[in-house]
């Protein structure tokens, strides 16, 4: 029997990042609600207040959005002796030419990260980062012959 090896990315960051956007996103539409009641003499806040609450509600809004979207971007990887399956689908396992690790500089004050590119018999290319894989171990799986 063969041994499957499972890799799936670590995606804490993002669903912490998808709880505080939107509960950000909830609280901000509640208080825009209340902003609208208010009697105030003065229109500029009656009319303001409520429509910058909803402005701030939408840049949270644009924050869970791009987070979920970002769900999807991982897939999940399975290795075994035979074959690659990268989100369900079966892939034989590339040839060491095909498997690389590169570093990329960062350009802001990060430092650096590592990739682990896969390029499949299809001609498609998977990146898998050093920060959401265990790159060194896929690499140690996909050149073991």
């Amino acid at each position: 029997m063969q041994k499957i090896e499972t890799f799936s990315p670590q995606l804490g960051d993002i669903h912490g990042m998808l709880a505080i956007c939107g509960a950000i996103f909830v609280l901000l539409v509640w208080l825009a609600f209340r902003l609208n009641k208010i009697k105030d003499p003065d229109p500029r806040k009656r009319v303001l207040l409520p429509m910058l609450a909803y402005f701030m509600a939408l840049l949270a809004l644009m924050g869970f959005l791009g987070s979920f979207w970002t769900l999807f971007k991982y897939p999940t990887l399975e290795i075994s002796d035979t074959e690659m399956i990268i989100n369900g689908e079966s892939n034989r396992l590339p040839s060491a030419s095909n498997v690389r690790l590169e570093n990329y500089e960062s350009g802001g004050l990060g430092p650096s990260s590592r990739v682990l590119l896969v390029q499949t018999k299809d001609r498609k290319t998977w990146a898998f980062p050093e920060d959401r894989y265990p790159v060194n171990e896929i690499m140690r799986l996909l050149r073991k012959e």
